[in-house]
């Protein structure tokens, strides 16, 4: 338990959940009970109902059919009864389940033979919880006295004064006796039970606390071991056939979006004026497309509107129609002078560096211009943060 200092994580709150083991307040479910089944009973109509079934068997002298008097009984009673249970399991599975988040505990039933062991019972009587529960229950001593001593106080004279009464006064004095002793009670021992509720809910999280080797193994159970996801990686490409490889290829440009949708561009003035779609993918041979295309050095750019545009429009192989053609040429325009920027700056940094005998390094940003170094270089010309200015090569993006 000493080396469990990390917080427990949504996984190990869940399956806890699933065992039963979830932050409830016992005490704040048993008031909830009390109260609604206190007001239930004060509120309750008479038994005159039951006392008729009683005064016709007298009156007939104990004549009627035993088993048509034991039937109607039993209907009369599970009348009076049956609302009251249903307001007790309401009122007592309700605040469960608003605690534990409306999870059931599907794997709670089960026999479990460590409960059974005395080392762990000797364990308990020493712990953090025990201590807790000895100062509430001497906190709920204290509010019941106060609640007693008050209602004394308040309602002596109405106790007295039943001598005098009849049943049916008897009846009512006892009623608003029993509503005010329940209410006042509960009024006293509030922050008890609110006080309860955080202590029990501190102390589930210390007794769900995980350690550093725990947390890593559940992060590998759900995202997965490094080393799989890195193979999952290379299977992108693995899954794209040696035409759509080489579709990629002959590409101008890449447009993605970013993560669903792939499309290739082929533009080559040389051979036709016409714009054609050479690349058409989506989900996981999307991704495919794009980390291939960046490992061939095909520029990819993410334009999620017009991505979309030409999935919805077009099919491999066409011709980019119309209403797109304006947006695409603006891309390939603006490639064009990004690349041509890029020569004329490595041109005359390395003449200029011929002149001074310096050696030269170029640093090529992806998707931007070029920039050369002699001892430094200024990342500010470069939009892409994490690009490595020792890199000999870069993509454009």
């Amino acid at each position: 338990m000493a080396n469990k200092t990390e917080k427990p994580t949504r996984k190990r709150l869940q399956d806890a959940a699933k065992k039963g083991q979830s932050f409830k307040s016992r005490d704040l479910i048993v008031a909830c009970l009390t109260l609604f089944g206190v007001a239930y009973l004060v509120s309750f109509g008479s038994l005159v109902e039951l006392m008729g079934a009683f005064r016709r068997v007298l009156e007939d002298g104990f004549r009627q059919d035993m088993r048509g008097y034991a039937q109607a009984v039993f209907w009369l009673g599970l009348k009076l009864l049956l609302p009251i249970l249903l307001l007790c399991v309401v009122a007592s599975a309700l605040p469960t389940l608003l605690q534990t988040g409306f999870v059931l505990a599907s794997e709670a039933v089960k026999f479990n033979l460590s409960a059974l062991n005395p080392v762990n019972g000797f364990k308990k009587l020493f712990s953090l919880r025990t201590v807790k529960e000895a100062v509430k229950a001497l906190l709920y001593l204290m509010g019941f006295v106060v609640a007693v001593a008050v209602v004394w106080h308040k309602h002596k004279v109405l106790l007295f004064s039943q001598v005098h009464g009849s049943p049916a006064d008897m009846a009512m004095v006892w009623r608003k006796l029993l509503l005010s002793m329940v209410l006042l009670y509960l009024v006293c021992i509030v922050t008890v039970l609110i006080l309860d509720a955080v202590a029990e809910y501190l102390l589930f999280m210390k007794d769900m606390k995980m350690d550093m080797q725990e947390v890593k193994r559940e992060m590998k159970e759900q995202d997965g071991n490094p080393e799989i996801k890195s193979r999952r990686r290379q299977m992108h490409i693995e899954i794209l056939s040696e035409q759509v490889k080489s579709d990629v290829k002959n590409s101008r440009l890449i447009i993605a979006n970013p993560t669903h949708i792939a499309v290739g561009i082929f533009f080559k003035p040389e051979l036709s004026s016409i714009v054609l779609i050479s690349v058409l993918e989506t989900n996981q041979r999307a991704l495919a497309v794009r980390a291939y295309a960046e490992k061939m050095g095909v520029p990819v750019v993410t334009d999620v509107r017009l991505a979309r545009r030409i999935f919805a429009s077009h099919r491999r192989y066409d011709f980019v129609s119309l209403d797109e053609l304006d947006e695409v040429l603006r891309l390939l325009v603006w490639l064009e002078q990004v690349e041509n920027a890029s020569v004329v700056e490595t041109s005359q940094a390395e003449s200029s560096d011929k002149a001074s005998g310096e050696p030269v390094r170029i640093l090529v940003c992806r998707g931007h211009e070029t920039i050369t170094e002699t001892t430094s270089y200024d990342r500010s010309n470069c939009n892409q943060e994490d690009q490595d200015p020792e890199d000999a090569e870069a993509v454009p993006r």
